[in-house]
């Protein structure tokens, strides 16, 4: 079958399908092709927790940036995909206290509102917090559901016109010399074959991006950071729980619905398709959360699962080590492939978190715009997603 349409975006999880909904809004006519189910890869397999930025305040502050202004945007327009639980950043030990006044710093410095409480007033507040905790740092952190905000946009895209192609993967990108001019797809529960003529392809598949690009002779240089979670059987807190203390292995608890997730580890991994959970790590995120909330030992694992970071490094310089995992940062990239190989018409939009995924999406349909000649602003910041 062949079809037409200006620009063919390829993944369906957050980024992509907030990258279709921009697109749309602007006039632009576009098609979304998803290997699976909206939401099936790293969006639908993520912590939940919507960042307010205190995690990246004291080491990553453009990220802490834009995710508090981020939380606020999807405050507005996605209230439906969010419970609004509020966040500590708890305080254990003479280390923790040590760290507290540079996260309460750099939320300062970037926005975010932090209230510092005494261990008493927390406990109050969550009682089955840790008898050990000193001080909290309270901040605007949330819950959201990746499904519901996928769906949303979904549906508001399809408001404007767009078309979404579930089950259907893309098997090739078509090029003409040094210009893709498309892709080819294969829908898995029909078996109809799609020949689709763009102007340009967007790939937002996040750690399948290197896989992607591979399939147009394209080569991106990924580093995979697998980030294993464990489901508890009930829900002793109200917030979210951050363990107060750089970024590392299980230091969040985030309620989600009738439940709790404890996050998680990183380990670098080469293929996202090609993965295992190991003992130590659920282990890990007990042994971890337990110190925040002892309750936790005695409770019932649901089950675990895990997630692949889309991290995307830049090359680096010469005699420069390469970083890995939690070290490389949680901004995000737009790859316009044609001044960095040489390939027009295809767009990579990489790195970042679910939280910032609409501002993701506003940068990359800025560029396609951009090399459209169209002159149309963003207005996802502004129209609320329809109701599901």
């Amino acid at each position: 079958m062949e079809l037409e349409t200006e620009v063919v975006v390829i993944g369906g999880g957050a980024t992509g399908t907030a990258v279709l909904r921009d697109l749309s809004m602007r006039g632009l006519q576009a098609m979304l092709f998803e290997r699976g189910n909206l939401s099936e890869g790293t969006t639908g397999n993520f912590h939940g927790l919507l960042h307010s930025g205190g995690r990246y305040a004291v080491k990553d502050q453009p990220a802490a940036v834009e995710c508090i202004e981020e939380n606020r945007i999807l405050h507005r327009i996605a209230p439906q995909a969010i419970e609004d639980t509020g966040g500590f950043f708890v305080a254990l030990d003479d280390a923790d206290e040590e760290f507290l006044p540079s996260l309460v710093k750099g939320c300062a410095e970037v926005g975010i509102p932090t209230e510092v409480i005494s261990g008493a007033e927390a406990l109050r507040d969550e009682p089955k917090l840790s008898p050990k905790v000193r001080q909290a740092v309270v901040v605007p952190d949330a819950s959201i559901d990746g499904w519901d905000l996928c769906t949303g946009r979904v549906a508001s895209a399809k408001e404007y016109g767009a078309r979404v192609f579930l089950y259907t993967p893309v098997t090739h990108i078509l090029r003409e010399g040094d210009r893709v001019v498309g892709v080819k797809a294969v829908d898995k529960t029909s078996g109809d074959e799609y020949t689709v003529h763009a102007d340009y392809v967007v790939s937002a598949s996040g750690p399948w991006a290197a896989k992607v690009a591979a399939l147009g002779n394209v080569k991106i240089r990924m580093s995979l950071s697998k980030g294993t979670m464990v489901v508890l059987d009930s829900r002793p807190v109200k917030r979210a729980i951050n363990h107060c203390r750089y970024p590392t292995d299980g230091d969040i608890i985030v309620p989600v619905g009738t439940t709790i997730v404890l996050g998680t580890t990183s380990v670098d991994i080469e293929d996202p398709d090609n993965f295992v959970i190991e003992e130590w790590e659920v282990n890990k995120m007990l042994d971890e959360c337990i110190q925040m909330v002892p309750m936790i030992e005695d409770m019932a694992v649901q089950r675990s699962f895990a997630s692949i970071r889309p991290l995307y490094e830049p090359p680096a310089a010469e005699g420069e080590e390469k970083t890995t995992g939690i070290e490389v940062s949680r901004a995000f990239y737009v790859l316009d492939h044609e001044e960095l190989d040489g390939v027009s018409g295809f767009i990579t939009i990489t790195g970042g978190k679910l939280t910032t995924s609409r501002l993701m999406a506003e940068k990359t349909v800025d560029v396609v715009c951009a090399k459209m000649g169209i002159d149309v602003p963003c207005r996802t910041h502004l129209k609320p997603l329809p109701s599901q």
